[in-house]
């Protein structure tokens, strides 16, 4: 959000632990159980309930030349600094040789999106019809919409007015319809949200023992009212023990109202137990949600309300936290969350050593912990404050001893602990088994990468040339995330080859139902529903060819939002759609308006912001495609003569990047070119680049590798924010044919004193040239 001097208030994504629990009794003892689950990771980094989201401003280029550095301006600052290979080197291997093994060579040409045609509704299907039914179906008008249903013919068209009438009505379509699509409509996707209505429906219509019984025969409660039912049912066949074991599992997670806790509580007094009220009290108070939270701990007692308001006034930064604390009944304070809210009020406190021990002594078992991945949180912001106090090995102790639950958290613990023991304590051997504890959890594109460079980075350091050069090919086979960038310079590697799928056959959606009802939509003008639809595709789909033909159809209809959910989801589960993962249709020509920045940056931004949807407004209030906040937008537009008008920075994407452009000019001039810089200042705001740059040295001027620089970002979503600009802009170059020979490494190092403005003449009028016909 290109925005000065405000903050955005942003929390973790929580992931989910339900999925990981040991099938309860009641599924083992009826039969196969089908378990359906689709996990996207984004390649997102984390941002924390404690990590408050920051301000931010915008970007710009420019590239780099060897650096005299001033007097006043050379001295490197004070704190902790990576170890081993000078700063600005790049850590770099001398360039080899050895050819890599190829990857599935891009089609050609690179530059032009692959829609596919898009002819004519399917014959039998009346357009005007179909937007009808979709119409009344948004309504709630179930009658009409099933009426207008009747009227067509076409099988796809009508399988996809029930696919919308369940999307848009839920249990209001009944519960017999639900489990009617479940099992005729195996090949749609959104099972896990029809299987969620239809045990609505079943709790709430209060079907009898042989229905509920029938319906998770094969299937495993999704739902809080999915389980309640279930166990009810299973009480009433004696099932005692399998009852209460999935009470407990609604206890621990689901969100219930008051009323249905009581009724809980007075159905099964005797499994809700004081530790069941205290595990949801704690369960809660992770996820901020406080009045659930207040009423469990009223549940467990009133010394446990007394903690449950201690963490609020501690996470709340109330001015009575101490009071608060003082509160806490003295049989308390050795439970697991007086000792997380003491951590915090520590850390906060600038009392790192002893918020350390505090860490320490408390027990990693999951059952104490509650939220492991929150315990996490809290101890990676502490090791990274530790760093910054040049305590490097108090920050390995409080990353190594993680208790991190799911596999993306612990695989940023590991990495953690890798990176600090590898360019801290200069212990490669320790930090080879820390990267090597994360390869088989790593399993997206960007992780995958990220800990084969540093393995590669370990190995290198304890000189194994070998192991070394495996992990940077390894590494180096992920073209479109940064460190597999990276890895291809390590190894002396400058293309960048992009993965398709050749089409071999007939359009896929000719014979798949959904992709058919997937073109019907859009040709409705259904937009919104498209989108659902074809990223679930992109979930669920093993067919490349099929994949592919969804991110085609969202090409043919102009969606490059779609396609770039569709071409990540696919992306993130191991299919070759690099192309439509970074469209080239998202980007409207624009006017430039003075000294221009490359195009490919604008296209990159715009990725990372918007996902290229011209419409969106976030909630700090950043708006349109390249997300300008309208005071900065004003002013930007204000210097340069360009009349402004707010409402056109949402209703005109041509006019948002015009101005979204130029500011990205002032912040490449405002940061000397340093690419990194105003992209962390785009996302996190100047005055946090300038604590950095204070704090871990000025990658300018020589004093730190850019490399160790961004990961040094204290803040997640800043830190990943970075990675991600970086990388779409090198890939953005290739799908623009650009004919330069930029790397990475150079756009790392960008900003040398006294060539800030000589770097773009040359590469800028090539992307301007080449971008502005793609």
């Amino acid at each position: 959000m290109a925005e000065r001097g405000k903050k955005v208030k942003g929390r973790k994504a929580k992931a989910s632990r339900s999925g990981r629990a040991r099938l309860p009794r009641w599924a083992r003892v009826g039969g196969a159980v089908a378990v359906a689950s689709v996990v996207l990771l984004a390649g997102v980094g984390i941002v924390d309930r404690t990590e408050r989201k920051p301000w931010r401003t915008a970007i710009a280029p420019v590239t780099r030349t060897p650096l005299s550095k001033p007097p006043s301006e050379a001295a490197a600052p004070t704190r902790a600094k990576p170890t081993g290979t000078p700063a600005g080197s790049m850590h770099g291997l001398a360039a080899e040789t050895q050819p890599l093994v190829p990857l599935p060579p891009a089609a050609e040409p690179l530059p032009a999106d692959r829609p596919l045609d898009t002819p004519p509704p399917p014959a039998g299907v009346d357009i005007a019809v179909l937007k009808g039914a979709i119409d009344s179906y948004r309504r709630g008008d179930v009658p009409a919409g099933d009426a207008a249903k009747a009227a067509l013919a076409d099988r796809a068209a009508r399988s996809l007015l029930e696919w919308v009438a369940i999307r848009t009505n839920g249990r209001g379509v009944g519960l017999d319809r639900l489990v009617a699509f479940l099992t005729a409509h195996a090949d749609w996707p959104g099972a896990s949200l029809i299987q969620r209505r239809a045990e609505e429906a079943l709790y709430y219509e209060k079907r009898s023992t042989a229905t509920v019984l029938a319906f998770f025969a094969t299937r495993r409660p999704v739902s809080a009212q999915g389980r309640m039912a279930l166990a009810n049912t299973l009480r009433s066949q004696g099932r005692e023990a399998d009852a209460s074991e999935l009470i407990r599992a609604v206890w621990r997670e689901d969100t219930l109202s008051q009323e249905t806790e009581k009724a809980l509580m007075a159905s099964y007094p005797a499994v809700l137990s004081k530790a069941e009220h205290r595990n949801r009290m704690e369960y809660f108070l992770f996820k901020e949600q406080w009045q659930p939270a207040l009423r469990a701990a009223g549940y467990a007692g009133e010394d446990y309300v007394k903690l449950a308001k201690a963490r609020i006034a501690v996470v709340g930064r109330s001015g009575k936290v101490q009071a608060a604390l003082d509160a806490v009944p003295a049989a308390l304070r050795n439970d697991s969350s007086y000792s997380f809210s003491l951590a915090h009020v520590l850390r906060k406190a600038d009392k790192f050593a002893e918020a350390a021990k505090i860490h320490a002594s408390v027990s990693r078992d999951p059952a104490v912990l509650v939220d492991g991945d929150e315990w996490w949180a809290e101890r990676r912001i502490l090791a990274r404050k530790l760093l910054d106090n040049g305590e490097a090995k108090a920050a390995y102790d409080v990353v190594a001893g993680h208790g991190a639950e799911s596999d993306r958290h612990a695989i940023e613990a590991e990495f953690h602990a890798g990176w600090i023991a590898l360019r801290f304590l200069n212990d490669p051997k320790l930090a080879a088994e820390r990267f090597a504890a994360a390869v088989d959890k790593a399993e997206t594109p960007v992780s995958v990468a990220r800990i084969a460079y540093w393995e590669g980075r370990a190995a290198e350091a304890l000189g194994d040339k070998a192991k070394a050069r495996a992990n940077y090919e390894k590494a180096a086979g992920y073209t479109t995330t940064y460190y597999g960038q990276i890895a291809r310079v390590k190894i002396g590697l400058d293309d960048l080859p992009l993965r398709t799928i050749p089409r071999r056959g007939p359009d896929p959606a000719d014979k798949l139902e959904p992709l058919r009802g997937l073109r019907l939509l859009y040709e409705a003008g259904a937009k919104d529903l498209a989108t659902p639809l074809s990223t679930g595709l992109a979930q669920t789909l093993t067919d490349p060819e099929q994949l592919d033909a969804v991110a085609a159809i969202a090409a043919g209809f102009g969606d490059a939002r779609a396609m770039v959910l569709i071409g990540k989801a696919a992306m993130q589960r191991g299919y070759p759609l690099d192309l439509a993962a970074f469209p080239l249709i998202g980007l409207p020509d624009y006017e430039v308006v003075g000294e221009p920045v490359e195009k490919p940056m604008v296209y990159a931004i715009a990725r990372q912001e918007s996902v290229f949807d011209p419409g969106v407004m976030s909630h700090a209030g950043a708006r349109g495609l390249m997300q300008l906040m309208p005071a900065t937008a004003k002013n930007t537009a204000t210097r340069v003569g360009i009349p402004f008008d707010v409402a056109r920075l949402t209703a005109d994407p041509a006019y948002n990047a015009k101005i979204g452009a130029r500011h990205l000019r002032e912040l490449l001039e405002e940061w000397r070119g340093s690419y990194i810089m105003a992209f962390a200042a785009y996302n996190a705001g100047g005055g946090n680049v300038r604590k950095w740059i204070k704090a871990y040295g000025d990658p300018r001027l020589g004093q730190i590798d850019p490399v160790d620089w961004v990961e040094l970002i204290p803040f997640s979503e800043t830190r990943n924010y970075v990675q991600r600009v970086m990388e779409n802009l090198q890939v953005y170059r290739h799908r623009l044919g650009v004919k330069t020979s930029t790397l990475i490494s150079e756009d790392l190092q960008r900003g040398a004193r006294g060539q800030e403005h000589t770097d773009s003449a040359r590469q800028v009028k090539a992307t301007t040239e080449t971008a502005s016909n793609p």
